[in-house]
């Protein structure tokens, strides 16, 4: 008789989950088959005797330990990782614990169809999918046949996916001397929990942008690198030592304009704090002032049309626009960052609405002299009398950038953000991910930044002559951000 292994979650302990009686059926050792619901307490594991299902056994058990449970959603609503991101760093940090906790899981943890996986792949150009298997196995005996697998179709690939494993393990190693990479604590601040899932957030976040790079579009860059490597090597050997050429280590990592680590300041100061945003409170201020300017629909003449309402200018106009058109005000909105490094006059908001007519203007701070964060300060061709008392922290960078975006009446309605870049979260503490999610967003919707609501004037009024900026500005904080993490510049 064959000897069998159940696996008992209901022994285990957690400060964030009750203890209560687990289901726990058998499967087959099989990637995809065994699973764990911490919430309905369901667990799906091999309980044959052998050593692929013993390391399955350990990492379903670990995941009973550790994983999210109810607050799962929540970290996901953060946005500042996808899905799948935060699902594939998951089980990076659940082998890696396992394999402190004594498993095998570099000799035993692989069911044979990893090589087949990397073949796949690498023949259907599937970037996001291989990053995201080569996280999930790294550590593991997959790992090495996965590559091995993708190797077979895209050598290139297979070089990036190794120096990208090797990162991964890193970041695993300095969030562990943290102390607090099991941890099952509710931070604080956001009752967010568990703790420890804090290290697979930060991961996931560098996942997504991997994700996001094509390393065939990097072809034209290695060959002008290979060109430039060339030329050095005809140089002196003393030259040579000066200019320290990049190993064929540090290309695969570096070179190719792969982001090339992750944020080591949220390593080492974002493990007791779980870095997020003050929650949005808005307030629209009574607004009983009128500005100049059209508003809404007019009409105007046109030379093309049904009805030819004025026929006077068959005479005097050389374009003989005799029909009616009618157009839409350009509209707009307009976000202002209020912390105390800023500073504005409510004559310069009574400029941008006569500059746009009919758009909104907001402003905000997470300070202590208001419950609100966010004011709204004009709309619909009205403004208020008098700009309220902020000259506070941030805090609320991100969430009043999505605010605004959802204000857009169409989708060529523009935005324009008026900020220093110095955004910051609860505490009002800077944090490499917090900035790289509004970096994120202000590309993805194309939203204009300006250091200066003066700017904002005089983009408004071009934008309305049909003159678009020939070049997009960047605050120093997201320029350095984005290239100590990304390894290039932002794009202008």
């Amino acid at each position: 008789m064959a000897t069998t292994h159940t696996p008992h979650p209901e022994l285990l302990s957690r400060k964030d989950v009750e203890i209560g009686n687990w289901q726990v059926d058998s499967c087959e050792p099989k990637r995809g088959i065994p699973a764990t619901n911490i919430v309905t307490k369901q667990m799906l594991a091999p309980s044959h005797d052998t050593d692929v299902a013993r390391a399955i056994r350990a990492h379903e058990m670990m995941h009973a330990k550790v994983s999210p449970a109810h607050d799962f959603t929540k970290w996901i609503e953060r946005g500042l990782a996808s899905h799948q991101a935060l699902v594939v760093a998951e089980e990076l940090r659940v082998n890696y614990l396992c394999g402190k906790a004594g498993f095998d899981m570099k000799s035993h943890l692989t069911d044979g169809s990893e090589t087949a996986d990397g073949e796949r792949v690498s023949a259907t150009d599937d970037w996001v999918a291989a990053v995201h298997m080569c996280i999930a196995t790294a550590g593991t005996a997959s790992h090495k046949a996965f590559l091995t697998g993708v190797r077979r179709g895209n050598r290139k690939w297979g070089k990036m996916l190794l120096a990208i494993g090797k990162q991964a393990m890193k970041e695993m190693d300095k969030s562990f001397k943290t102390g607090t990479l099991a941890s099952t604590d509710i931070e604080k601040s956001s009752g967010l929990y568990p703790l420890g899932f804090l290290h697979t957030e930060r991961i996931a976040e560098w996942i997504d942008r991997l994700a996001q790079f094509n390393p065939d579009d990097e072809a034209d860059d290695e060959k002008e690198s290979g060109e430039s490597d060339k030329s050095e090597s005809d140089a002196p050997a003393d030259e040579k030592e000066k200019k320290a050429r990049p190993t064929s280590k540090d290309k695969a990592s570096k070179g190719t304009g792969t982001p090339r680590k992750i944020s080591e300041v949220a390593a080492t100061k974002a493990t007791s704090h779980i870095p997020t945003w003050v929650d949005l409170k808005i307030e629209k201020l009574p607004m009983p002032k009128l500005t100049r300017g059209n508003l809404g629909k007019r009409k105007v003449a046109s030379d093309t049309g049904r009805n030819p309402r004025r026929m006077h200018r068959l005479l005097t106009d050389p374009q003989k626009r005799v029909f009616d058109k009618t157009i839409r005000g350009m509209g707009g909105v307009v976000l202002i960052d209020a912390s105390g490094s800023m500073s504005f006059t409510h004559d310069q908001i009574r400029r941008i609405v006569e500059a746009s007519p009919g758009c909104t203007v907001a402003m905000y701070s997470a300070t202590y002299r208001s419950e609100s964060n966010l004011w709204i300060l004009a709309e619909k061709g009205k403004m208020c009398e008098s700009l309220p008392m902020a000259g506070g922290g941030n805090g609320v960078d991100h969430p009043a950038l999505e605010w605004a975006i959802k204000q857009k009446q169409r989708s060529s309605t523009p935005v324009i953000w008026v900020t220093d870049g110095g955004v910051t979260g609860q505490h009002d503490n800077m944090n490499d991910t917090l900035t790289m999610q509004c970096i994120k967003t202000v590309l993805k919707h194309n939203v204009i930044m300006l250091p200066y609501v003066e700017e904002a004037v005089a983009t408004l009024g071009k934008l309305k002559n049909g003159v678009k900026p020939n070049r997009r500005w960047w605050p120093n904080v997201f320029e350095r951000t984005f290239h100590n993490l990304e390894g290039r510049s932002l794009p202008y």
